[in-house]
């Protein structure tokens, strides 16, 4: 009845994916059983990171939706985390795979995230804001309607660079990637840029892609964009630090630290053997990262995990203080429910975590929606760039 999922980091991606308009998130569920209460009440008392403060003899009828109960049980500060998917949200995810138009925005309707091949992609930008759909002034409830109504075109009239515009988007089932890369050229010196927003299972072979076209490229500096990526699977951290580095072979990235009563789950990341290296691995004194308080958990862990070995001063932060999420969970399913709670602090090789205050940025910068990812004359990606050619923040 039961069994585990991979180890995953997945604080709040769900609230992207559903801004970009893949479903209701978490959502209703049917038919919480007495045995499901139990159970999940018994990962609390065992498994969970502060089992030790979990209340004794909770009287779980009283719960009609596991989230509630979640919600009720976590320790909270500083659990924020914690949470449930049905299998389908779950498998959405690892898959890249969801229906929508496939856009996240703002509260004032401007548009700050398009997912890479969703219907929308190429179509509304990043920095339009959404005046009307069909015709009527806009409203979130008009979005998620619309958003459901796969296979019926949608009019959008966005207001872009002082005009309004139409755009026509067909809502659909639609698979995304997560990554693109680009190289700037800025006298002479080459600058790999790479947009990564989530660490799907799915996206291992879109790193090697993206990493052997920088390699080849001949790169002297690399900035990672990890502005909107909440995180993932670990052993994709993992797989993305083997390919931002080749010089430490065989040696621990990070390890997972358990609760007293589970320590025999502690488990150790470490780089790949020097005969598993592809040739497409960097080697670069220092790495940058772009970074909001929507990059957490297994984004810190990538740049926490590369201070041993580049140095503090060679990981450079920009952008603003990343979400402070040091902890992560092992799914464990109950019936077409998996439960995420947290379990562990993921340590870098020092011993060191992130802290649940995040990563402070090197150099402080903003988000600009008014420019695309991977636009130079955005803020941040500006700033990381005049970091390189002067040596300091701008």
């Amino acid at each position: 009845m039961f069994k585990k999922i991979s180890l995953l980091l997945l604080p709040i991606f769900i609230l992207i994916l559903t801004a970009c308009g893949s479903g209701s998130g978490n959502g209703a569920t049917q038919g919480f059983s007495s045995a499901e209460k139990s159970f999940l009440y018994g990962l609390f008392k065992s498994e969970y990171l502060w089992y030790d403060q979990v209340p004794d003899n909770v009287d779980t009828s009283t719960f009609s939706d596991p989230q509630q109960m979640i919600n009720t049980l976590r320790v909270n500060p500083p659990d924020r985390w914690s949470f449930m998917l049905t299998m389908d949200q779950y498998n959405q995810f690892a898959n890249q795979q969801t229906a929508g138009f496939g856009f996240g925005y703002t509260p004032s309707f401007d548009i700050f995230l398009v997912r890479i091949d969703a219907p929308a992609y190429n179509k509304l930008l990043r920095g339009d804001r959404i005046v009307l759909l069909n015709g009527e002034s806009v409203t979130t409830t008009l979005i998620a309607q619309a958003s459901r109504n796969l296979g019926v075109p949608a009019t959008f009239t966005v207001e872009r660079n002082g005009s309004l515009v139409d755009v026509t988007v067909t809502p659909d089932v639609y698979t995304f990637h997560v990554s693109l890369d680009r190289v700037i050229d800025r006298n002479g010196t080459k600058i790999g840029y790479l947009r990564y927003d989530s660490f799907t299972e799915s996206s291992v072979a879109e790193l090697e892609t993206r990493f052997t076209a920088l390699k080849s490229a001949g790169i002297d500096e690399l900035v990672i964009d990890l502005r909107y990526n909440g995180g993932g699977d670990l052993s994709v951290a993992s797989a993305l630090l083997d390919n931002i580095s080749a010089t430490h072979p065989g040696q621990r990235q990070f390890y997972l630290d358990w609760n007293a009563n589970y320590q025999q789950n502690n488990t150790d990341y470490r780089f790949e053997d020097a005969a598993l290296q592809d040739g497409n691995e960097l080697n670069l004194p220092r790495i940058f990262f772009l970074v909001t308080a929507n990059t957490a958990s297994a984004s810190e862990a990538v740049i926490n995990a590369l201070v041993p070995y580049l140095g503090s001063a060679n990981v450079i932060t920009v952008g603003e203080n990343t979400h402070g999420k040091p902890v992560g969970m092992r799914g464990r399913t109950y019936g077409d429910h998996i439960y995420f709670l947290i379990n562990f602090y993921v340590r870098n090789n020092a011993g060191a975590t992130t802290g649940f205050s995040g990563i402070s940025p090197t150099c402080n910068a903003v988000d600009d929606i008014s420019h695309i990812m991977g636009d130079e004359n955005e803020t941040m990606l500006a700033a990381a760039i005049s970091y390189i050619e002067n040596g300091q923040c701008p």
